[in-house]
């Protein structure tokens, strides 16, 4: 009898496993460097002196990219949409694949934020970001040094980084007091 329950006990756990790992994939939290990103978007976003000279009444696009993993894009995207309005712009986030957006004409002034590493892809999203006066962060080590306009760094505490040629080559202008507590790369 004890061997019947066992087996019992070992095909339900079994049947179970499938589920337990679809439940944990479901809701795996984002990395550290994800959240500290899109929790500093929006002041990186409110420190674009632009954003104040243009249309109060139109949208602010939001552009999370991905490369592979939508899913990620899409759990930052309610993040995002959580925040509601930035200077008085409704938010308007939308998930978007590199691809579709390197093919789209994004309004100026829209925001783009790289939800997962893009590697060699990421010059053809610094030029394009460039070209279209799109403020470009990233929340990965290293992309501010290859041309994203904005990140962070992490030391003893976050701090905002920024690459001011970049910033230069999309005409954005950021608030003073923003560029003086940025860790700026030249």
């Amino acid at each position: 009898m004890l061997k019947l329950y066992a087996r019992v006990g070992v095909i339900l756990l079994c049947s179970l496993l499938p589920m337990l790992g679809t439940t944990s994939l479901a809701q795996d939290p984002l990395s550290p460097r994800l959240q500290i990103g899109i929790n500093l978007l929006p002041a990186i976003v409110a420190a674009n002196q632009s954003l104040a000279a243009t249309d109060i009444d139109r949208n602010l696009p939001i552009y999370l990219v991905y490369r592979e993993n939508r899913y990620q894009a899409e759990q930052l995207r309610q993040r995002i949409d959580q925040v509601g309005e930035i200077r008085g712009r409704a938010v308007e986030a939308e998930a978007i694949s590199l691809k579709e957006l390197l093919a789209a004409e994004p309004q100026p002034l829209s925001v783009v934020f790289v939800a997962e590493p893009l590697d060699r892809q990421l010059a053809d999203l610094v030029r394009f970001a460039q070209q279209q006066r799109l403020l470009l962060f990233s929340p990965f080590a290293g992309d501010v040094e290859r041309g994203v306009t904005a990140g962070f760094q992490v030391t003893d505490k976050v701090l905002p980084q920024v690459n001011m040629a970049s910033l230069k080559q999309s005409k954005i202008q950021l608030k003073a007091f923003f560029l003086r507590i940025a860790v700026k790369h030249e």
